[in-house]
């Protein structure tokens, strides 16, 4: 009997000394900088429009796959120019009204300089004068299901978007191409010549292709993005 109390005290030691011990380490709290509370801040919104600017094969649709994996919500893609993998379902540009369910990610991938004709272009801004103002809405009338969508436009050029486009959440810009810079909005334009540019300047396409310059109400500058977790490597 003895010894079993001395084991017990003995182990009664121990158990305090871990506890004193943990306590006077600091606890681990999880900060995040002004860059990371501004993506959680439209994450957390019913709905949102985020543009992403910039010519091609300059990591666009990347970026725009990695914020629909950030968003964490079902997503789909209109998008003429190559298939999305498998987690992203393919639409038609006449299925987003009808096959669009509430709380889902919709991308559409760089429509304007891919559409052929003037139908197309016509039908889609017809498509995103309608979409657009409903997206951030939680309760949409039952003709008009489409509501808590993050809708994620990626274009080569702001001329080429239609004004709602540009009323977003967030913004991520990248290279023009070399002709596009002196045809765009006199606003975006500007933006490019005060700020974005010179941060890409010098760099490699490798380098570009992981770099973006996000705008945000709260916070602006150059951010670094890795391939979705879900993409083969």
């Amino acid at each position: 009997m003895a010894m079993l109390e001395r084991t017990i005290l003995k182990l009664g030691a121990k158990w305090l000394e871990k506890k004193l011990l943990e306590g006077d380490k600091p606890k681990q709290v999880i900060s995040y900088d002004g860059k990371d509370q501004a993506l959680l801040a439209v994450k957390r919104k019913a709905g949102s429009v985020t543009t992403i600017l910039g010519t091609r094969e300059t990591g666009k649709t990347e970026l725009a796959f990695r914020l629909a994996e950030f968003f964490g919500r079902p997503t789909f893609a209109v998008s003429p120019q190559q298939r999305p993998p498998r987690w992203i379902k393919r639409l038609n540009l006449d299925q987003i009204e009808t096959e669009v369910p509430a709380f889902c990610t919709l991308i559409c991938d760089d429509l304007p300089s891919y559409a052929s004709n003037r139908d197309y272009n016509d039908a889609l801004v017809r498509v995103l004068e309608r979409i657009i103002p409903m997206v951030r809405h939680e309760r949409q009338p039952p003709e008009f299901p489409v509501g808590q969508v993050h809708l994620i436009f990626c274009s080569q050029s702001a001329a080429a978007c239609d004004k709602y486009v540009l009323d977003c959440d967030l913004a991520f810009f990248k290279p023009l191409g070399l002709l596009y810079q002196d045809l765009e909005r006199p606003a975006i334009k500007k933006l490019y010549t005060d700020l974005i540019s010179v941060e890409f300047d010098g760099h490699t396409d490798q380098w570009i292709q992981r770099h973006a310059f996000m705008f945000s109400r709260s916070w602006k500058g150059m951010i670094e993005y890795h391939m979705s977790e879900k993409l083969p490597r």
